[in-house]
């Protein structure tokens, strides 16, 4: 058996992250230099006498870990048949917009392409009869619409939530659509607007950044159409204009730096939370490479999260992409001494399958969620005529196994981010794709761990808001 730690260092101190103990320790220069040699299995007894006051509290203690199995996997079938969350509907598969970086624009393997396949009603009706029977067990559920571009079949989904309404009346459902964003009327916004409707709109910052990459078929851009609705809805519908939220991608090569300022600046979203995210990378076709302009605009808009927290820098100045970093940082911070390893355990990545937020093709098909492809059978959990395949819930909620002998040993065992979207491999579930994706998961888990040292050093006191272990 072996320790797993991991050991790294600040301009202020040397730190041990304590994998069986999700702990955090703040070690002196000599400890440290015993931990790499701890870390490397080649620890002496004079080390281990210099490191007795960590041992004697339960730290730096050979793994426990011996298989790799998720704590759900014995209880799926109660949580599958009544704890239900979300289910997401893919109305249709047509679109009015061909996105360059579109997962369903070809660039992706194992992801369908665009077609002009729609939800019939009776499919959506089955949706919410297959969500209700499988939600029992939740206060609130919530019922979502996707694309393609969902508004596209909105008289569909007025007839789905009435249908909602007169077959489970009583029953708390929430209501949710992603769009892009062009084609309202009032119609659909008061219809909306009644059935307090979460909406989530892309909108990718500036003119010639978001025409760049956000196009109709004709290939004119759309920023001037979305623009022009938001404008009417703010000044007609403002209660539900505060509603919305932006969801912006950085596509690789944009100016990341001039999208930042945009959302900074534009008076019309001013007060709507906008959230931002980078081309997924997963089982696509060409490489996705992000220069090093991206690297340092997002290390300087990290740094001033930081120095906000720390009262050196005004939280005003703070980009709108990046005002959740902190509230991370402070989640991540309440996880540690909080979740240990067990003799039986599995990565942290997957959500529950079928449970969290199920996915419903247009033909009835059941995927985990609309980020895995359509066209992977390793990813298809079932059909809602048919229920789920337990077996392939099995598969999917224990991706561990397929890495087993490296997670036995990965001191990010319990941060790792690692979901079934990135093993596919088509028709199997793939050790070989999912692998060189870890890289990733030790770079984000190692940043997060610096920057509540940094704080740390600094004097801001993550422990009034949470308890934290012995160490530090």
């Amino acid at each position: 058996m072996a320790v797993v730690i991991f050991l790294f260092k600040t301009p202020g101190g040397n730190y041990v992250y304590d994998r069986e103990t999700n702990s955090l320790l703040s070690v002196t220069d000599t400890e440290y230099e015993a931990c790499r040699r701890v870390e490397a299995g080649e620890a002496n007894n004079a080390d281990w006498e210099l490191l007795k006051r960590y041992t004697d509290q339960g730290y730096l203690q050979e793994t426990r870990l011996e298989k790799i199995e998720h704590g759900a996997t014995k209880f799926m079938p109660y949580h599958i048949n009544s704890r239900m969350s979300q289910l997401t509907m893919q109305v249709t598969q047509g679109c009015n917009l061909r996105c360059s970086y579109c997962a369903y624009g070809g660039n992706y393997e194992h992801q369908r392409s665009h077609s002009d396949k729609t939800m019939s009603l009776e499919t959506m009706k089955k949706c919410v009869d297959f969500a209700m029977r499988h939600s029992g067990g939740v206060e609130e559920f919530v019922l979502a619409f996707y694309g393609g571009e969902p508004l596209l079949e909105i008289e569909n989904i007025k007839s789905c939530v009435e249908y909602v309404g007169e077959a489970y009346r009583g029953r708390p459902v929430r209501y949710a659509i992603t769009t892009n964003g062009t084609i309202f009327n009032d119609n659909m916004i008061q219809f909306l607007d009644d059935n307090n409707f979460s909406i989530l709109i892309s909108l990718d910052g500036p003119k010639i950044i978001h025409d760049k990459h956000r196009v109709f078929e004709n290939g004119q851009g759309s920023f001037d159409k979305i623009m022009e609705n938001l404008e009417y809805i703010k000044e007609h519908f403002p209660s539900f204009f505060n509603k919305i939220m932006f969801n912006t991608i950085v596509a690789p090569g944009s100016d990341f730096a001039c999208i930042n300022e945009y959302f900074d600046v534009t008076e019309v979203m001013k007060h709507n939370n906008v959230t931002q995210n980078t081309v997924s990378p997963y089982d696509i076709k060409d490489d996705v490479m992000y220069d090093d302009l991206y690297d340092i605009t997002y290390g300087y808009q990290h740094m001033k999260v930081l120095l906000a927290a720390l009262g050196l820098c005004n939280k005003d100045t703070i980009s709108k992409l990046f005002v959740s970093n902190m509230s991370g940082i402070e989640r991540f911070y309440s996880l540690l001494s909080n979740r240990f390893i067990h003799k039986i355990d599995h990565p942290g990545g997957p959500c529950l399958p079928g449970v969290m937020r199920p996915f419903v093709a247009v033909d009835g098909s059941i995927f985990p969620c609309e980020r895995v492809g359509e066209g992977s059978e390793a990813t298809k959990l079932g059909h809602i005529d048919t229920g789920f395949n337990m077996d392939k819930v099995d598969a999917v909620l224990n991706i561990g196994r397929l890495t087993e002998p490296e997670c036995i040993y990965c001191w990010n065992f319990i941060h790792c981010g690692l979901c079934v979207a990135t093993c596919d491999g088509g028709d199997v579930l793939s050790r070989e794709v999912k692998l060189p994706r870890c890289a990733s998961q030790l770079d984000i888990t190692y940043n997060t761990l610096r920057s509540i040292c940094l704080l740390a050093e600094n004097g801001y006191d993550l422990r009034e808001k949470f308890t934290f272990g012995e160490g530090m």
